[in-house]
């Protein structure tokens, strides 16, 4: 099957489509719930406090969140479809398996780094076994995690220890995604 070469600059965003998604309408249902739930509970100075702490938090996270888009869609414009198809495809087997958890150790920051990064090898041609090593590898072997938290707070030892018991992770990880059945996205593509 060819592998699609068309660039971002050309994508189509539906922004229709983007806020009347169906997870976006069940958060704000569950939003909604949660505050009426707040207001009866705890009345509306509660209901007041949460929003201006639920604003503050949204624009400290706004720069980040931000910035990890406009790197996600700097690597996606910079590296082809094509290669990223060969290097993390369906069809690149364990090599793209290794690669990706090569990656995924080595990805510094949280799930703002890291979510947007994976959203942007999905849709550019990085296969599910690749996808899910590099996330099992981004949440079990993190460097960064590692020289951080787990050396100075745990010891070399038993930090070595850990990291070795969890190498074979994001292997495991993408042989079971491989055996579970494909979403209605997948099956479009195929």
């Amino acid at each position: 099957m060819p592998v699609e070469t068309k660039t971002f600059r050309r994508d189509h965003f539906d922004i229709k489509a983007a806020f009347f998604d169906k997870s976006v309408m069940v958060l704000a249902g569950l939003a909604l719930f949660s505050g009426v739930l707040c207001w009866q509970l705890k009345g509306f100075d509660a209901v007041v406090e949460s929003l201006h702490t639920d604003v503050k938090t949204f624009f400290e996270l706004v720069p980040k969140m931000a910035m990890a888009f406009l790197l996600a869609a700097l690597v996606t414009a910079l590296i082809s479809r094509a290669t990223i198809a060969k290097w993390l495809g369906e069809k690149s087997g364990v090599k793209g398996v290794a690669l990706a958890t090569a990656v995924g150790a080595v990805t510094p920051g949280g799930p703002m780094m890291s979510f947007p990064l994976v959203a942007s090898l999905a849709k550019a041609g990085a296969g599910r076994a690749s996808i899910i090593a590099y996330l099992t590898s981004w949440e079990t072997l993190g460097f960064q995690r590692i020289m951080v938290w787990e050396i100075p707070l745990l010891g070399p030892e038993l930090t070595a220890m850990r990291f070795i018991a969890s190498l074979p992770l994001p292997f495991v990880a993408a042989l079971l995604s491989e055996r579970l059945p494909k979403t209605e996205a997948e099956k479009k593509a195929s």
